[in-house]
């Protein structure tokens, strides 16, 4: 488990980059990265990934506490920023991410499952 220090996102369609070279990503956005409204290091990051008969099949699961409630567009690109100073892309304009929200009278919250055939790259941004 990871900590979060924070997390943004752009919709999968407005992505005008995407060049993955080894274990990075450059990725970039037609209007930049949003923040998601995040309480700072709040959210926890997860990376598991198993062998099965047509491949290797990784589970990311992220859930953050938010600051307000937040209505998430769908089909999203999501970069995580840790809070040792590295992050992670996670979801692609192929198989974008979809988001999950909580909310009660006091607290509110985002929770992301994302399964895919290719680990999470980092950012080169």
């Amino acid at each position: 488990m990871k900590l979060i220090e924070s997390i943004q996102y752009a919709p999968a369609d407005q992505i005008v980059r995407w060049i993955p070279t080894g274990d990075s990503i450059t990725v970039q956005p037609l209007n930049g990265w949003s923040d998601l409204p995040m309480h700072i290091a709040s959210g926890e990051y997860t990376h598991s990934s198993k062998q099965d008969k047509s491949g290797r099949l990784h589970t990311i699961t992220i859930s953050a506490r938010l600051k307000e409630e937040f209505d998430s567009p769908e089909l999203i690109i999501v970069k995580v920023n840790f809070c040792n100073g590295t992050n992670v892309i996670v979801g692609s304009p192929d198989i974008p991410v979809d988001i999950s929200n909580n909310n009660t009278l006091f607290l509110s919250t985002i929770s992301i499952s994302h399964n895919t055939s290719h680990a999470p790259l980092s950012s080169t941004e």
